[in-house]
């Protein structure tokens, strides 16, 4: 009866991989690819969160940009034009709402339509004098979450606008 050449065993001269030698680095394959995954899935949300500072950042340029270019102008901007004038507060409704809704285009929109809650303070103080207005800004997002909740994010910003 004739062996065939895959059965023999092998010639003492000849090293092959042991089951345990196998196991081994597979079980270390596993755990390295667990580490990249882990990391993976960080790196994608350190992304998005980098995407959302800069949408934000760029939304509150639009909105500064867009009171700086027209002080007076009474449309429905995010920092309202009466705001400039009187002395430093909060922006809306008199001081008596706090917060209020901003859309993709930097101005004020209803709840559904909003894609920022937009608090804002405004106004002048001994140190900027009677032309010149302090202005405080802050985006949070989701526009239907808490400002103060953990899970919302913000971007704040504090200039000066002159309005004469």
């Amino acid at each position: 009866m004739k062996i065939s050449s895959a059965l023999r065993r092998p010639r003492p001269g000849i090293r092959a991989f042991s089951l345990v030698e196998v196991v081994l680095a597979l079980g270390i394959c596993v755990f390295v690819l667990v580490i990249i995954l882990g990391l993976y899935s960080t790196g994608l949300r350190v992304n998005r969160e980098s995407e959302n500072q800069i949408q934000e950042a760029d939304l509150a340029s639009l909105i500064i940009a867009s009171r700086r270019a027209a002080p007076t102008n009474t449309s429905q901007l995010a920092i309202p034009a009466s705001s400039l004038t009187n002395a430093f507060t909060n922006a809306y409704a008199g001081g008596a709402q706090l917060t209020n809704f901003v859309g993709s285009d930097g101005l004020l929109t209803n709840a559904a339509n909003a894609v920022y809650l937009v608090s804002c303070r405004a106004g002048t103080n001994a140190m900027t004098g009677p032309n010149i207005a302090q202005v405080y800004l802050m985006l949070s997002s989701p526009a239907q979450g808490n400002p103060a909740a953990v899970s919302s994010d913000h971007y704040e910003v504090t200039t000066y606008i002159p309005f004469h």
